[in-house]
Parts: C-alpha cells; sequence; structure tokens
C-alpha cells in the first residue's frame, strides 16, 4: 500500500461534520450575517466542542448561535 498520497486524518473531514458545518452556516445566512473567516473558525470550535443546537426551532438555534459568536468574537478581542 502506498501511504505517500495520503494525508492525516482530520476530524473536520467527517461526513456529519460537514453536515453540520452547512446547517450552522445557514444560520449565518439567515441572520443576515457576514460569512468571514472567523465565522468559519467560530463554527469549527463549535463542532469541535461537540455543540448541540436546542431542538425547539430554528429562530432558537439562529438566537443560541448568535449569542456564542457573540461572546466567541469578544474573547478574540
Amino acid at each position: 500500500m502506498n501511504h505517500a498520497n495520503t494525508k492525516p486524518f482530520d476530524w473536520r473531514e467527517k461526513d456529519d461534520k460537514w453536515q453540520k458545518r452547512q446547517f450552522y452556516l445557514s444560520c449565518f445566512v439567515r441572520m443576515n450575517l457576514p460569512i468571514k473567516a472567523n465565522v468559519y473558525e467560530f463554527i469549527d470550535y463549535l463542532i469541535s466542542q461537540g455543540y448541540t443546537c436546542p431542538l425547539g426551532s430554528l429562530t432558537e438555534v439562529d438566537v443560541d448561535i448568535r449569542k456564542m459568536y457573540s461572546e466567541y468574537v469578544a474573547h478574540q478581542l
């Protein structure tokens, strides 16, 4: 087996992670927030920490994501 062309495992490339990333990005689209590099970093942070969103409605998810993103950005400064 030729391992020269294989790349190291990256947890962000698992299928379920892609689905979560897409869903969390859709929150920013629904809220009309600009998608910048720190948004992708924030979403990776959420996924790596095992974040699970509220199950009530998309509005609840958006409110929770916005609150957490605001806190994340505040800690980046």
